[in-house]
């Protein structure tokens, strides 16, 4: 694992919100409300046009077991992955962010 890979999940250790994937993989992630400007880097328009909103923006390290179609329950409402994107710096992976509806 890369020196900024390291330091990012010590922030996510640190400051992540606790999230149960699928009800039973328990990952620490930043969570976000998804706005149309981040909505637009990680999706087309089409992909956008068909969201449920509020959507969210899931930032998770990279070895994270995440991937299209797993759900997340926050605030009595369930979440679908709709889109997972690994990151990458100086060509090792860094992070995984995943669009939700």
């Amino acid at each position: 694992m890369s020196r900024l890979a390291l330091r990012i999940a010590r922030k996510l250790d640190l400051f992540g919100e606790e999230v149960a994937i699928n009800g039973t993989t328990h990952i620490k992630a930043f969570v976000q409300v998804l706005d149309t400007g981040r909505m637009h880097a990680y999706l087309d328009d089409t992909e956008a046009a068909v969201m449920v909103r509020p959507g969210l923006l899931l930032i998770t390290s990279d070895d994270a077991a995440l991937a299209v179609n797993d759900t997340l329950t926050r605030d009595g409402r369930t979440f679908t992955v709709r889109k997972v994107s690994t990151e990458r710096a100086l060509g090792e992976m860094v992070v995984k962010i995943a669009v939700m509806s």
